[in-house]
């Protein structure tokens, strides 16, 4: 199964990512493929590292130059595991959503948090991204979400709060359980 996390920024996918990697035990480093660093943790592969104490890990520190070898990272690696996690707005593409859901067991999570919630978490971690960028942001999960929504592939959650990031997190829990049983 591959999981794909995306969101606004500040919408919690760094923060679900790292409650679930804290629940996985120990990681190993790996770089599968050049331009994909990677933690291992026994038969889930998760895109990108998780460092402790920083803010931007995960894919929001793989090179932009890894977005066209998505689909060849995926057809390398989807084999070789039983899992891949990954989150963040470097692979989170409709042209990739779609190639994904169509071509793979995989699902794809959309994280949603309101107005003032989005405000407060920028103000919170002091980040320095520009309103206009931000704005863009906020148009390409709306245009995933209108488009994607409207085949009733994505899962959106709100995630305002820690109970809903909880909530999300046990669902992801579940569902790899389950791949585990059935595999």
């Amino acid at each position: 199964m591959i999981i794909m996390i995306g969101g606004i920024p500040c919408s919690g996918k760094s923060t679900l990512m790292r409650s679930l990697i804290s629940e996985m035990g120990l990681h190993e480093d790996v770089e599968p493929m050049k331009l994909f660093p990677c933690q291992k943790h026994g038969d889930t592969l998760v895109v990108g590292r998780y460092p402790v104490g920083e803010t931007f890990g995960g894919t929001d520190r793989i090179s932009y130059g890894a977005i066209s070898k998505f689909r060849d990272f995926i057809e390398q690696e989807a084999p070789k595991h039983k899992h891949i996690i990954l989150e963040g707005d470097r692979f989170c593409r409709a042209k990739d959503i779609e190639w994904l859901l169509s071509e793979h067991d995989s699902k794809v999570y959309i994280l949603k948090v309101s107005p003032s919630v989005e405000k407060a978490r920028h103000i919170g971690r002091g980040d320095e991204q520009s309103e206009k960028w931000l704005q863009t942001r906020r148009t390409l999960i709306n245009n995933l979400q209108t488009n994607f929504l409207l085949m009733g592939e994505l899962a959106i959650r709100q995630t305002d709060d820690e109970e809903n990031l909880n909530e999300v997190k046990n669902e992801i829990k579940e569902i790899l359980k389950c791949q585990k049983k059935t595999k």
